[in-house]
């Protein structure tokens, strides 16, 4: 807490630091160099730049296949504007517009994230810390400026803000806000509506009419051990896919989703140690358990927000579906197979994929998984069950897939800090940490780049510079570089927080 005007003072100059010193590093970014394929669009940035300059002509003829079709939002708003301005619809207008739009969507997503500190009163050392672990990454610093047409930073900033609504309790507006993802990127919206269908927190054994049999009493028990339970039923689910992939005859389809030929032994020992190392992390740290039982979610769940939700989703989804064609581009389904399988691939390739592209986030947050955990769960049921979604999309090593919950980590991890009681060391310390692992200052573009991604020979060390940043891709050499430097961090957060905690006030 700030406990003088002074301090107050000092706290608004290193905010206001920490921002200019962001903005900075980005900007940097986006004048040091660009993807090269496609003239700067990258490989789906070219169907988003086709969005950009011909929206109203395909989305009212031919229409979009109806996986991208839920990724349209910022194009088709900024074809709108350049549409209105009379601006051309030229690449180097366009490039310039996507980065005038990022720029003014990182701006929104700093005012969301001190409007969200102050709302929940972190002290400056844990606002320091979440500012660094969100922003001073290799996400944020290098690979929106890199590649200017994606939807990640836009999604992240419907998510964030849908989720500061929802915190301050203006519910309605936040669905409203959330629906948006639903042409930007589906999860955050689904996710809102689990905030609203269990929103309140109700006890485990408490909370309904005294037991009547067996069954009754299993309602009414929260979910024992949970998260060691968690583990085992990733290896069996895993491992029985694997076997049915052999017993059908079907490696070539294992292959695509690893990206690699697959290895049965080494494919054993991924799940193996997978497993084994996340059921062992669950029982030292004692995490506790989802204090909500079946019954619990019965009573919470909310049939008004059910009703309307439903219906909102659904017209929206009817209405997307007019203007969808019968075009093929991904499967919904395949992705969910898709994070299953992709552990596999190397063991604990999650992990270093991790900390490549969000640096400290998820060591950190493995270090307080204790206080994080509780502080999640206990919020509400909806947010148990956000948490479980977390958790299963956090396996995927790709690790931009768990972008739209980045945001509503924050305030569950913010409590684990402000209770840690840390000095100033451990903010300076992850501020220096991020900026090191960001690697912001290795360039991608280097001789032989654009050859090797044009002609797909993705492990080559050209490609490589680019492609090691989306996990799956990575090389069994840069994996176990970042494996050992993800491991390294964890180590070296824990030791630090362990060391550079305040004298408890007698």
């Amino acid at each position: 807490m700030i406990d003088s005007p002074h301090k107050g003072i000092t706290v608004k100059v290193t905010y206001g630091l920490l921002t200019l010193g962001f903005f900075a590093l980005v900007a940097i970014s986006v004048l040091g160099e660009t993807i090269p394929v496609n003239d700067g669009a990258g490989f789906d940035g070219e169907f988003y730049r086709e969005v950009f300059r011909n929206f109203f002509g395909t989305f009212f003829s031919t229409g979009y296949d109806s996986f991208r079709i839920q990724r349209i939002f910022p194009f088709c708003l900024m074809n709108v504007v350049y549409t209105v301005a009379g601006i051309p619809h030229d690449n180097p207008h366009m490039i310039t517009g996507m980065y005038v739009l990022l720029f003014v969507n990182l701006a929104l997503q700093v005012h969301l994230f001190f409007k969200f500190a102050q709302f929940l009163k972190w002290r400056p050392v844990t606002t320091v810390i979440l500012f660094a672990l969100f922003f001073l990454n290799f996400a944020t610093l290098k690979g929106y400026g890199y590649e200017p047409f994606q939807t990640d930073p836009y999604a992240i900033t419907i998510a964030f803000a849908s989720y500061y609504l929802f915190a301050k309790g203006k519910k309605h507006v936040a669905f409203a806000v959330s629906l948006l993802g639903l042409i930007t990127w589906p999860t955050i919206t689904y996710v809102m509506a689990l905030l609203l269908l269990f929103p309140h927190r109700l006890g485990g054994s408490s909370s309904g009419a005294p037991c009547a049999g067996k069954f009754a009493s299993i309602l009414d028990k929260p979910f024992p051990k949970i998260f060691q339970v968690l583990p085992i039923a990733y290896g069996l689910v895993a491992g029985a896919l694997v076997l049915l992939f052999y017993a059908f005859h079907k490696q070539a389809n294992l292959e695509g989703l690893l990206l690699t030929a697959p290895c049965p032994r080494n494919i054993a020992i991924s799940l193996g140690l997978f497993t084994l190392i996340s059921f062992l992390f669950a029982v030292c740290l004692k995490i506790p358990t989802i204090p909500y039982s079946i019954h619990s979610y019965i009573r919470s769940f909310n049939v008004k927000a059910f009703a309307g939700t439903a219906l909102c989703i659904v017209a929206v989804s009817l209405l997307l579906r007019m203007f969808t064609n019968n075009e093929f581009f991904f499967d919904g389904k395949l992705f969910l197979l898709q994070i299953i399988v992709r552990p596999l691939k190397y063991p604990l390739i999650s992990l270093a994929g991790h900390v490549v592209y969000w640096g400290a986030l998820i060591p950190v947050i493995l270090a307080l998984a204790k206080g994080f955990t509780r502080n999640f769960a206990e919020r509400s049921p909806g947010h148990a069950l956000v948490l479980l979604a977390f958790l299963f999309f956090a396996l995927d090593s790709e690790a931009r897939h768990i972008a739209t919950f980045v945001p509503l980590l924050l305030p569950a991890l913010g409590k684990a800090l402000d209770d840690a009681n840390l000095t100033v060391k451990p903010a300076v310390y992850i501020v220096i940490l991020q900026l090191v692992l960001a690697h912001t200052y290795i360039t991608i573009n280097v001789p032989g780049l654009a050859e090797s991604l044009e002609s797909a020979k993705f492990t080559t060390r050209a490609a490589q510079r680019y492609l090691m940043n989306y996990g799956p891709w990575m090389t069994h050499r840069n994996y176990m570089d970042w494996l050992a430097t993800a491991l390294c961090t964890f180590v070296s957060i824990n030791e630090v927080f362990k060391r550079n905690k305040r004298p408890e006030k007698q």
